[in-house]
């Protein structure tokens, strides 16, 4: 049902991109673009029919259904062209969007585009001129901001036809794991840049400039990996647009020797933990120095069975800041990621013992911006904002939306 969905609304995609008389770079662009507007649009029907009262919606396909049904239909009609009477113009149309699609499909089913192409071009003297190396052809560069949890990223690629453009990942690391919430070509670096530090603001980058790519295997792994059905939901049109295209750009520069120093990262990555133990232990010395002889335990939190300990709130403390996957973000600290850890707070625990952790949140802030050193303006932002998650009515969602939201920091 979800795939017949998907190929009813690639007909239109594949027909209007197939007639138009314009360069593979341009119906690249046109498709991702049109990838975006449908499934967005395909979310608010499907938002819109929950609250109507619709118990259960079963027929929405996923992302990749999507351009699984354009591909394949693309593929047959390439093939068929070889055959067909049809205008030369025609059939150009149809073979121009199968080198985008070759461009633009992930590994690995970017071999079915692309294999069609080559296939193509032995058999059909006429095919169209247009490169299917979608490749980096130097070092990319990156920074972050100055809570050290977003990132850009971007390399220049080979492109269809014309000159080679720079592609940028914008990277969210807040919540423990790396959302890329926002993603595209740019003419240079510098352009890319200025968008970067537009979309995160321009007191959070301040300070902050394209350099070489430090640590490879970091970027490789907060670099977009394979698609998954299990989404975190909320994407908008321009996500969606670059939902496919921002992996496979980046899987093209994880496999070559341009995302750093001429070394390639396609190795397998050492496995790292945080040694929550010391976290726990620097910061309850932070505390018995700045805040001497203050319980983080109330004398009037309810009785239980065994009454809370300190240690038990440290480490559930811990528990909801650290991620197993980013250890080395321990000791980082932004507005966003402290709204997104109020918010689990309050969502795993009940009422009282989410009180006692938040009320803590404000001396984690000042340790961690005490600890990296922030700016003045940084640090006050954050501590202000821990401040905040401590008023009970305090509604955070508001502030942080959803998990792929482009923040502001």
């Amino acid at each position: 049902m979800r795939t017949g969905h998907a190929k009813v609304d690639a007909k239109p995609i594949i027909a209007d991109l197939a007639a138009a008389d314009q360069t593979v770079s341009w119906i690249e662009d046109e498709l991702c673009r049109r990838l975006g507007r449908a499934l967005a649009a395909q979310d608010a029907s499907t938002d819109a029919r929950r609250e109507s009262g619709e118990a259960e919606i079963l027929d929405a396909y996923n992302p990749d259904q999507l351009l699984d049904a354009i591909t394949d239909a693309t593929c047959l009609a390439a093939v068929k062209a070889v055959a067909a009477t049809d205008e030369p113009s025609d059939r150009d149309g149809t073979w121009r969007l199968l080198v985008a699609l070759a461009r633009i499909v992930p590994h690995p089913d970017a071999r079915i585009p692309a294999g069609t192409v080559e296939d193509l071009r032995t058999a059909v003297a006429s095919f169209p001129e247009g490169s299917i190396v979608a490749a980096p052809t130097a070092a990319a560069q990156w920074c972050r901001d100055v809570f050290g949890t977003r990132f850009a990223i971007t390399a220049p690629f080979a492109a269809a036809d014309g000159t080679d453009r720079w592609y940028l990942w914008d990277i969210d690391v807040c919540g423990g794991e790396s959302y890329t919430v926002g993603a595209g070509y740019f003419r240079d670096a510098e352009q890319a840049f200025a968008a970067w530090r537009s979309a995160v603001g321009l007191d959070a980058t301040s300070g902050a400039q394209l350099e070489p790519v430090s640590d490879a295997q970091l970027a490789e792994r907060i670099l977009p990996g394979p698609s998954s059905i299990f989404r975190p939901g909320g994407e908008s049109e321009p996500q969606y647009a670059e939902f496919h295209r921002c992996r496979r750009p980046a899987q093209e520069l994880c496999r070559s020797e341009h995302l750093a120093g001429g070394m390639s990262t396609a190795t397998v990555l050492p496995e790292q933990e945080v040694d929550k133990d010391a976290w726990i232990a620097e910061f309850m010395a932070w505390r018995a120095e700045h805040r001497p002889g203050r319980s983080v335990v109330p004398e009037d939190f309810p009785a239980e069975d065994e009454p809370l300990t300190e240690a038990e709130v440290y480490r559930e403390l811990a528990f909801t800041w650290l991620s197993e996957e980013f250890p080395e973000f321990a000791y980082t600290c932004s507005p966003h990621r402290i709204a997104l850890t109020a918010v689990g707070i309050r969502d795993l625990y009940n009422a009282d013992f989410a009180d006692v952790l938040l009320r803590i949140i404000p001396d984690l802030a000042a340790w961690l911006t005490d600890r990296v050193g922030f700016p003045d303006t940084a640090a006050a932002r954050v501590r202000a904002y821990a401040d905040s998650v401590v008023t009970p009515d305090t509604d955070l969602r508001d502030h942080i939306g959803n998990p792929t939201a482009q923040i502001r920091e």
